[in-house]
């Protein structure tokens, strides 16, 4: 093994926690042992441990591991670390998504071998630097969940991206347990987390001051906690450098631009359809793409309809797409309108009673908007031809 691989990072957070990387592994010591509730590849469920591990596959595959450890095999362990008072959080990103250049100034998130084989992971060890029992540890990986959840679907990515996202990640919520407790239990594990659920004590005006103290205690660990999450969220994000594009929230629709393509040749009359011309289709679609009036529009209604579906707008029902909703008219007139003028609105009358091809399967909102991109780009050639 070259220098390179076998060289050694060290690097220690708190005071007897220690973090040891090198070309196949990442290992996190500490003086004592660690309780850790964790969804791992070795060890699922709650341990009592004294060193976590990553390795990557092919060390994982042949390692043999003992009791002390809990593992997961991780393809890229390049990691980044979040801390802060009184906890630290190891975040391990995986992720295939590329952007790809469709023509010089769109784009598309994709990845090379498919989506249906796509990762964007985010996973995290949470080290909280103070002893919990077993029941405050539970829900604080509880609220790691909820925390992590939210974030992302706050950020709003394209539906098919929201599908690929976070489908294999990891998280492992750990605290330092003493030697000593361990010892003086012989080791019995069961006993460790029984007591955790029993540690109050007798005296009735002790125990709640007691109980309020700790939970004054516990409410700042859980603030600290959803706060560094969602900075190492925003973290991961910045890092795979990906964002989203109009392309990205119509492919989100299952519309593709052949079938927008298909649509427009379905009306064309009184001209023998060519490949000729459904390039220059094609070609008219992605140049209106690029106008940010049409974007805006196009947005707007895909947002739009997503918050009716949703029932996230107590007044709006959208079930039947009924009559006396035609504001998604407007707004297929006004996409018309800005392709090609007055007389594409008139050729988009045409394709939103007809709703031809892909149009037929879209929402109440979503069918317009399609139907005055199209209408507009199919006005646009014509004009110009």
């Amino acid at each position: 093994m070259g220098n390179n691989k076998s060289k050694k990072i060290e690097k220690k957070i708190f005071d007897n926690i220690q973090i040891i990387k090198d070309h196949d592994s990442i290992c996190i010591n500490t003086d004592d042992y660690f309780l850790a509730v964790n969804d791992l590849d070795v060890s699922n469920g709650i341990d009592i441990i004294k060193n976590l591990v990553i390795l990557s596959p092919n060390t994982f595959k042949n390692s043999e591991l003992n009791e002390s450890y809990i593992a997961h095999a991780f393809e890229n362990k390049n990691f980044f670390i979040e801390e802060s008072h009184g906890m630290a959080i190891l975040n391990f990103a995986d992720n295939s998504l590329r952007r790809m250049n469709i023509t010089n100034n769109l784009r598309v998130v994709e990845n090379p071998s498919g989506l249906q084989n796509a990762k964007m992971d985010l996973s995290q060890i949470i080290i909280i630097n103070e002893e919990l029992n077993l029941k405050e540890i539970l829900e604080f990986h509880k609220i790691a969940i909820e925390t992590k959840v939210k974030y992302f679907e706050y950020q709003k990515f394209p539906d098919h991206i929201q599908e690929v996202l976070n489908n294999n990640e990891f998280l492992v919520i750990a605290c330092p347990i003493s030697k000593y407790k361990i010892d003086n239990d012989n080791n019995e594990i069961s006993q460790i987390l029984e007591n955790s659920f029993n540690s109050e004590s007798t005296n009735k005006e002790e125990s709640e001051k007691i109980y309020s103290t700790r939970k004054k205690e516990l409410l700042k660990i859980k603030n600290e906690m959803v706060k560094s999450i969602i900075r190492s969220s925003k973290h991961f994000l910045d890092n795979i450098n990906i964002d989203f594009g109009i392309l990205d929230y119509i492919f989100a629709e299952g519309i593709t631009i052949d079938h927008l393509v298909d649509a427009g040749m379905e009306l064309c009359v009184g001209i023998e359809e060519t490949q000729e011309l459904r390039d220059k289709l094609k070609a008219q679609i992605f140049l209106s793409l690029e106008d940010i009036n049409v974007i805006a529009l196009l947005i707007s209604a895909i947002r739009c309809e997503d918050d009716f579906q949703n029932n996230r707008v107590r007044e709006v029902d959208v079930e039947d797409d009924p009559a006396y909703l035609y504001t998604d008219e407007v707004l297929g007139m006004a996409i018309a309108n800005q392709i090609a003028g007055t007389k594409a609105t008139f050729n988009f009358k045409r394709y939103d009673e007809e709703k031809p091809g892909i149009l037929s399967g879209l929402g109440p909102m979503v069918d317009d908007i399609f139907a005055g991109l199209i209408a507009g780009c199919m006005s646009k050639i014509f004009e110009e031809h």
